[in-house]
Parts: structure tokens; C-alpha cells; sequence
């Protein structure tokens, strides 16, 4: 993504912070940037103002993982997993079970 499109996004959730899908979509564009901090912030905004089906939480718990807080990762990916399950989405849910294992493998 170009800086300047970044720039207008950001813009954009400035001007209206209530939008919960432009929030996801700027977390989603710090996430592939690796931008871990900017896209938890605002992942907080997006699952704070309504449900998830799994991959909020997800990256969530990938961004938490990478900034050290493993804990807060763990408990993110199981509620990814539950909130998957809910919504019938047992593919993802097995996704998100491998991405647990992956950081926190079995001793």
C-alpha cells in the first residue's frame, strides 16, 4: 500500500472514529506492514465496538505474540477459536488452533 493511501485511511478513521469496518480495514493494512502496535490499536477499536467471527481476534493475538505479550496472545487466539466455533466456522477455528500451536507447541 502506498503511503499516501495509508495517509487517507488514517485520515478517514480520524474523521469517523465510530466506523468499526474502516478500523479493520486499517488494521489490516498495519498488520501486513508489520506495524504490530498500530494495528492492535486499532483492532481495540474494532472489537470493542461489536462481534467478531474469528480473524479479528486472530490477528490480534499474532500482533500481541510478536510484541512480546505472549499471554495476552494466547488468550486472543483461544477466544478466535470460540468465537470461530460460534460462528460455524470450523475451518477458520482449525486455523487459528494451528497458529496456537505454531506459537505455543505442546512440550
Amino acid at each position: 500500500m502506498s503511503t499516501d493511501r495509508l495517509g487517507q485511511l488514517e485520515k478517514m478513521a480520524l474523521e469517523t472514529p465510530e466506523d468499526r469496518n474502516l478500523r479493520y480495514f486499517l488494521a489490516t493494512e498495519y498488520f501486513g506492514l508489520q506495524r504490530y502496535a498500530d494495528s492492535l490499536r486499532e483492532l481495540e477499536h474494532y472489537l470493542n465496538s461489536g462481534d467478531d467471527e474469528g480473524v479479528g481476534f486472530k490477528m490480534r493475538g499474532i500482533c500481541l505474540f510478536h510484541l512480546g505479550r505472549k499471554d495476552e496472545a494466547r488468550a486472543a487466539l483461544q477466544s478466535g477459536i470460540a468465537a470461530a466455533e460460534r460462528h460455524r466456522h470450523s475451518d477458520l477455528a482449525a486455523e487459528i488452533e494451528e497458529t496456537l500451536e505454531q506459537f505455543f507447541p505442546a512440550i
